[in-house]
């Protein structure tokens, strides 16, 4: 009699569960919807200036990867980050289109970077700069400010002589901090925090882009903190009501059909190595993706840093920042479902990072 109760608590149990994690992992703010306007409007990401003084390596190329993954997810808008050693810039250098003076330093100026920007045939470019980082004790996190502005390029040249106006106007502003978790006795190095900052700091600014008011995200960050505690308690409620109508005959294993997700590659990027896979063809409902990986040849495998909670059913992708030149890395992969145990590991092919 035991047993059968136990059978009939596995499903309800299980998707309540899944619920709850999906409740504490998923952010509950979704991006408003852009106008339709017929395609897409091409924004050109200016890399992200370090104005924090704050020592941390690497910091402008980290935020400004951040940035323009973050703004690829906003509706109606295709992000490119401009780059000197581009085709198109060099085309338009040699073309005249761009001043190669205007390439000596960073791009710091609005005038300057839509000169740039109507070059490239940009409907938009985007300035943004890291002002500061800060390190808060008891419990220790990291805070970022990021600040930055848009302008529109048409409406800042003049058809006639192109001359771009001399005080453009801003068609987007932000100005956002980013914080990672507050981590109790935390021993470990500071820059996996300063990157977590970074990102919450870039999805933030995104999501201003998308029409979301500053002050509406600080409610529903505070409204999201308080769910989550709900969210928290009533997960435990649920464990101890699954332990108490455990049995011994409950299945513990992955189902036949628990099926691993299917590797297809690594790729090196700027700041990171992205793996790339397919979704496991089964019937099963997916929870997460867990992600490990190894520098010791398969010896000792570790969460991917930033991956816990992150990869969500749906995901194909995800990025490792915390990568170091020269450093060969080996990285696996399983799903993890609601109604069953895990599916096995997939490993990918091993990768060394260039440097």
């Amino acid at each position: 009699m035991t047993a059968t109760r136990s059978r009939k608590l596995v499903g309800p149990i299980s998707i309540l569960l899944a619920g709850l994690m999906l409740a504490l992992t998923v952010p509950t703010s979704v991006l408003p919807s852009a106008e339709a306007d017929g395609q897409n409007r091409l924004l050109l990401l200016f890399p992200v200036l370090d104005r924090s003084d704050s020592g941390y390596e690497d910091v402008s190329l980290r935020a400004t990867d951040y940035l323009q993954m973050a703004l690829d997810g906003v509706p109606g808008l295709s992000v490119t980050e401009f780059s000197v050693t581009s085709p198109s810039v060099l085309r338009a250098v040699e073309d005249g289109q761009i001043r190669s003076v205007d390439l000596e330093a960073e791009i710091t100026d609005p005038v300057t970077a839509i000169r740039i920007g109507y070059a490239l045939n940009a409907d938009e470019v985007c300035l943004a700069t890291v002002t500061s980082i800060d390190t808060k004790d008891e419990p220790l996190r990291v805070e970022v400010l990021l600040n930055g502005q848009c302008y529109e390029v048409a409406a800042n040249v003049d058809a006639q002589t192109l001359q771009v106006s001399e005080r453009p106007v801003a068609i987007n502003t932000f100005g956002v901090s980013g914080s990672s978790r507050a981590r109790e006795g935390y021993a470990g190095s500071l820059p996996p925090l300063v990157r977590e900052a970074l990102r919450g700091a870039a999805d933030k600014a995104a999501q201003v882009l998308a029409g979301k008011p500053a002050e509406e995200m600080v409610a529903e960050e505070q409204e999201s903190k308080s769910l989550r505690w709900v969210a928290a308690a009533l997960l435990v409620a649920a464990l101890i009501i699954a332990a108490q109508d455990a049995d011994d005959d409950a299945p513990t294993g992955p189902a036949p059909d628990a099926l691993a997700p299917v590797p297809v590659r690594l790729e090196p990027e700027p700041a990171a190595i992205r793996l790339i896979w397919e979704e496991p063809n089964t019937t099963l409902t997916i929870l997460r993706y867990e992600v490990q990986r190894s520098t010791d040849s398969g010896a000792t495998w570790n969460p991917v840093p930033g991956s816990q909670g992150n990869v969500l059913p749906g995901d194909t992708s995800f990025p490792d920042f915390d990568v170091q030149e020269g450093v060969t890395y080996m990285y696996r992969i399983r799903a993890r479902y609601t109604t069953c145990g895990p599916s096995g590991w997939a490993e990918f092919n091993a990768v060394r990072y260039p440097g």
